[in-house]
């Protein structure tokens, strides 16, 4: 079974096609007596025309009127219909007569039938039985009634024939190799939805399956360990690069210090502030900061405010608004890292931001951080996510600091979709203001489906 599994799609169909035609033979062979010996198992061809023959015999050879009714006795004994018939009128209908020697090729005849005669009968809905009149001498005759079998005894076995050896072979067969086939991709598109929502590329496809899904999965394998490589390489390299850079720029900010001249001292040094900026706004973007963190149970309302007391103690207006305790299964480290992002870049565009926090009903949060600034163009919200996109004059950095990238809300987002299967949108704010809204889904086995959020233990 393991090689059948393991071969390639094309002996796999043969081999199926090859026990198709295997099933479909024993299952005939075995089915033909029971199907076509449907005579009802009391009479038989050849067995009433030989019991019509020798009653007929039998009749020619009675020598008087009470020989010749022991002799119908015995035949209705037998289960044959017979009646005497007297020539003395001629014969009515259609009904002919034939003689004792074609007796019984005309009843074989006769009850010779097929599906297509069955089927005949089955239409017409014929119930009267065959007549076969015998003539005996030229004053007597026999009228045979012929056995007429139910139309269901032939119609009905013929049909399901055909269902038992072809039907329900094929569907059993068909079920069979669709799973045998398709299982391993379900598998497969099952990996690769795991690895665009997880991240991880630790070999997330099973070779398993047919031989050109095996290879398709050594392949996409092989693929994810050089991209996993090309990402350790390119983090590498940002970080020598970024780790490069600080040296001048910490000598050329010496120097600018040391410049007699106010004003290009401080422009000076406000160009080596953006550029340093600018060196850690790209290196947190390109390390993932989910990549190795782990779902913990943490009491999300004392984390939100945590953040909001960290920002207003550096003198940033900033109030949280929620329940007083709400536990919530999450990466805490890189939530809070996406949290921090939304409201400092919130902070440098806006005097006031929010933080409101709310539970679902399916065990979810939803976390809105809303300010009063100018807000964003419907144009703008749709770029504004992508990395290194920089907003309009609107809301251009002040004075303090930045890039204008716009790495902040990417890095959120990323953080929200990737590392807990969640949802980030921007919304207008009324009267004016920007509000970015994470909902956060249950955790999937941690929490069921509709269940209330999880008490806190603190």
């Amino acid at each position: 079974m393991r090689n059948f599994r393991r071969a390639s799609i094309q002996s796999q169909i043969l081999i199926l096609a090859t026990l198709l035609v295997v099933l479909v033979s024993v299952v005939a062979t075995a089915m033909e007596p029971y199907i076509y010996g449907r005579h009802d198992r009391g009479f038989q061809n050849g067995l009433f025309a030989a019991r019509a023959a020798m009653v007929a015999e039998q009749f020619s050879q009675a020598s008087s009127a009470q020989d010749e009714v022991a002799v119908l006795k015995r035949a209705a004994a037998l289960g044959v219909g017979v009646e005497k018939l007297s020539l003395d009128r001629p014969l009515a209908g259609q009904q002919q007569m034939v003689s004792p020697s074609e007796l019984v090729t005309r009843i074989n005849a006769i009850l010779a039938d097929n599906i297509f005669a069955a089927f005949h009968r089955f239409v017409i809905g014929q119930s009267h039985p065959d007549i076969l009149t015998v003539g005996i001498d030229d004053k007597r005759a026999l009228v045979f009634q012929l056995p007429v079998f139910p139309s269901y005894v032939w119609f009905v076995p013929a049909a399901a024939s055909g269902f038992l050896k072809i039907v329900i072979p094929l569907v059993l067969l068909a079920y069979f190799s669709s799973r045998l086939i398709t299982e391993p991709l379900r598998h497969f598109a099952a990996a690769a939805k795991r690895v665009s929502m997880e991240g991880s590329w630790e070999k997330p496809f099973e070779a398993d399956g047919a031989a050109e899904i095996r290879s398709l999965a050594e392949s996409l394998n092989v693929m994810s360990d050089r991209i996993q490589s090309m990402a350790e390489d390119r983090t590498r390299m940002l970080s020598g690069v970024g780790h490069d850079l600080r040296t001048p720029l910490t000598r050329l900010r010496m120097r600018a210090e040391r410049s007699a001249e106010p004003e290009l001292r401080s422009l000076m040094l406000g160009d080596i502030a953006t550029l340093n900026f600018m060196i850690d706004e790209c290196l947190a973007y390109f390390k993932d900061p989910s990549a190795r963190a782990v779902d913990l149970k943490v009491d999300i309302s004392s984390l939100l405010q945590t953040i909001a007391t960290d920002f207003s103690d550096t003198g940033v207006d900033v109030r949280f608004a929620g329940p007083r305790r709400l536990a919530f299964v999450c990466k805490p480290q890189a939530l809070t890292r996406a949290i921090t992002n939304l409201v400092e870049n919130a902070s440098r565009y806006a005097t006031q931001v929010e933080i409101d926090l709310e539970s679902r009903d399916d065990g979810g949060i939803k976390i809105s951080v809303g300010d009063n600034g100018p807000g964003l163009t419907d144009e703008a919200k749709a770029k504004v996510l992508e990395p290194f996109f920089k907003v309009d004059k609107s809301r251009q950095i002040g004075a303090q600091g930045g890039s204008g990238l716009g790495l902040g809300l990417p890095i959120a987002k990323g953080i929200v979709t990737k590392a807990h299967n969640g949802q980030l949108t921007l919304l207008d704010r009324t009267p004016t203001g920007l509000v970015v809204v994470i909902d956060l889904p249950a955790p999937q086995g941690m929490q069921p489906e509709g269940a209330p959020p999880i008490p806190s233990s603190q």
